[in-house]
């Protein structure tokens, strides 16, 4: 019997990230109150050659906008963003709602850890490569 495939819901989402802010200490919390988290289908191809991604590598989310820290030293800053990528996620995990989630959370986790300011060095010593 062929499983059907999960669809990502923005409510899933939200969830996954009330889950996250829970766990964080209060300052960190505070810190993430004007960062907007964001469901798209798939990044554009703008995107995608901004990160130098080849044609068939998946992308599942992606950080934009000042850290944190660049956000304290400037009077006035854009918004900060994490974009999730529905399409990439449904077609790499959407099978199994363990590993889904799983990776939504991973996924989240180290968009905000770029938020924070950590690199991709960083975020792979903490095992959120």
């Amino acid at each position: 019997m062929r499983r059907r495939r999960l669809r990502i819901t923005s409510e899933l989402v939200e969830r996954i990230w009330a889950e996250i802010l829970t766990t964080l200490p209060a300052d960190l919390r505070q810190a993430v109150d004007n960062l907007a988290i964001l469901l798209e289908e798939e990044p554009t191809p703008e995107q995608r050659q901004a990160l130098g991604l080849s044609p068939g590598e998946s992308l599942y989310g992606m950080f934009e906008g000042p850290t944190l820290a660049e956000r304290d030293r400037a009077s006035i800053a854009w918004p900060s963003r994490i974009l999730l990528f529905r399409r990439p996620l449904e077609a790499d995990f959407g099978s199994d709602p363990f590993r889904l989630r799983a990776e939504i959370r991973r996924t989240l986790l180290h968009e905000l850890g770029h938020y924070f300011g950590l690199s991709e060095e960083a975020l792979g010593r903490l095992g959120l490569e």
